[in-house]
């Protein structure tokens, strides 16, 4: 497990809000929650204040997590943030109900070619395996695989070990970054990159919902996508800002298990 910053909750004096991941945090990527772990998480967030942040749709989360963890969350940012729920916690037929409070909408960047460019790049690639459904555009986003979505686990597994040998993913964001100003590029989950407006990445969780709690609460994140250029990465420097601001990272869901069974994080 690496951990980016050490926290304690038995040495905070604020009440706690928790923020979390789901690909590589939570579940493997783009699959569905362990079911052990499951219990597991559940039975910890029941007393506790719990937020997603993801990049993934509203949807695919609940797909991923499941219902009775959702409900449990106080609300769930979807799309890098670029969408969020909050929980109303007026149960109907036994299930909590969700309120939309704000959707970005992603502006395409003035030079015409943006989609044509991906292509090329899918297309210039040298790695083998190209399945179709590259870019995917998300409420204020687009995700973008050389791989495609329509790869199957074994596929997005040969791909993620190419890119982990060849830096790919890493290559691709810096050249688009550099032509396009206007426009973020971050590695995302297991095979893929997310791009979204500037400013538009997972900080704005705190700067458009939670600017006032981090003054009363110490707030906690935890994601598999740290160190830059992650996807994970904006949020927690946002948070290593401030004082009460802590991030920890993770490199798969059974280290989050691992960690929530301890008494950093309020058990044991």
């Amino acid at each position: 497990m690496r951990i980016a910053v050490v926290y304690d909750c038995r040495c905070a004096a604020l009440e706690v809000i928790y923020l979390f991941d789901v690909d590589g945090t939570l579940t493997p990527a783009k699959s569905c929650i362990d079911p052990n772990f499951s219990k597991q998480f559940l039975n910890w967030c029941s007393d506790k204040q719990v937020y997603i942040v993801s990049g993934g749709s509203f949807m695919r989360i609940l797909n991923q997590v499941g219902r009775d963890i959702l409900d449990k969350m106080q609300g769930v940012f979807a799309c890098m943030g670029n969408v969020y729920y909050s929980n109303r916690h007026n149960t109907v037929d036994g299930y909590s109900e969700w309120n939309l409070v704000y959707e970005n909408k992603f502006k395409i960047p003035k030079k015409k070619d943006f989609y044509s460019e991906l292509d090329w790049i899918v297309k210039d690639s040298p790695f083998h395996i190209k399945t179709g459904l590259h870019h995917e555009e998300r409420v204020g986003m687009v995700n973008f695989s050389v791989v495609g979505r329509n790869a199957t686990m074994e596929q997005r597994k040969v791909y993620e070990e190419y890119d982990a040998e060849f830096k790919e993913r890493e290559k691709i964001v810096a050249k688009l970054s550099e032509k396009y100003e206007d426009i973020e590029f971050v590695i995302g989950g297991a095979v893929s990159i997310d791009i979204f407006n500037k400013g538009n990445d997972k900080s704005q969780v705190i700067h458009r919902v939670l600017k006032d709690k981090i003054e009363t609460h110490d707030i906690v994140f935890v994601g598999d996508r740290i160190p830059f250029p992650g996807n994970d990465y904006s949020l927690a420097s946002v948070l290593q800002e401030h004082p009460n601001g802590h991030a920890v990272e993770v490199e798969k869901w059974q280290d989050t298990a691992a960690l929530l069974d301890t008494s950093l994080f309020g058990s044991g």
